[in-house]
């Protein structure tokens, strides 16, 4: 019996694969374990990380069991997850090489959610970070980019919506957030023309702006 089958007969799983059982992705596995918003990042390191029962998950979904059970050794063996047994239950507990890989995912996934109506607010991101982290600052910049953000001068980005959560989780990522300044304005000269750019993007609508 190879490695992979005994570790199908340690998780109790009968190796039949059945059409309508829901498979899981291997980030999916680790937001489970986690658990946790993108935003709730900085208070990992402060609590020890979530340990999760196995048979707890089972019944919440109707998962393939025996996929569920390969994905769950290769994680292991990539040293994402340890495995822990307490009496006949058995818990999953990421690592941090596994919230690194979780962080990378929710990085490539970041988005800002548009409100129903704006409250005609700007949110303005500042930032002077000093050259021993130029490819933190300019990867961080790259970001605010990709998240629809305006560049004003080469470190003041602006963006309509809250997006201070967010914000945050990069300045973390990046541990830059000394040198970030997130700044609410209600108005400024020439937002006219900033509101037409955000039109054409896209990242308006003109009912959302409506007053």
């Amino acid at each position: 019996m190879n490695i992979e089958n005994q570790w199908d007969d340690l998780m109790g799983i009968k190796m039949q694969i059945q059409e309508d059982k829901v498979v899981l992705t291997v980030k999916e596995i680790l937001k489970y374990l986690l658990d946790v918003s993108v935003v709730s990042y900085s208070l990992i390191h402060k609590s020890p990380l979530a340990r999760k029962s196995v048979r707890d998950y089972w019944r919440w979904r109707n998962i393939d069991k025996s996929r569920f059970s390969k994905a769950i050794y290769r994680l292991k063996q990539q040293k994402f997850i340890e495995i822990y047994r307490e009496g006949k239950d058995k818990y999953l507990e990421l690592t941090p090489k596994g919230l690194d890989r979780l962080r990378k995912y929710d990085l490539d996934d970041l988005t800002i959610n548009s409100p129903k109506k704006w409250d005609h607010k700007w949110r303005l991101v500042i930032f002077d970070i000093p050259d021993d982290k130029k490819t933190e600052r300019e990867i961080f910049r790259e970001r605010l980019k990709q998240l629809e953000f305006i560049t004003l001068q080469e470190s003041v980005l602006v963006f309509p919506f809250d997006c201070k959560a967010e914000i945050d989780f990069l300045c973390s990522n990046y541990s830059i957030k000394p040198y970030v300044k997130y700044i609410v304005a209600d108005f400024f000269e020439g937002d006219d023309e900033l509101i037409r750019n955000f039109l054409d993007r896209g990242v308006f609508t003109k009912k959302m702006i409506q007053s």
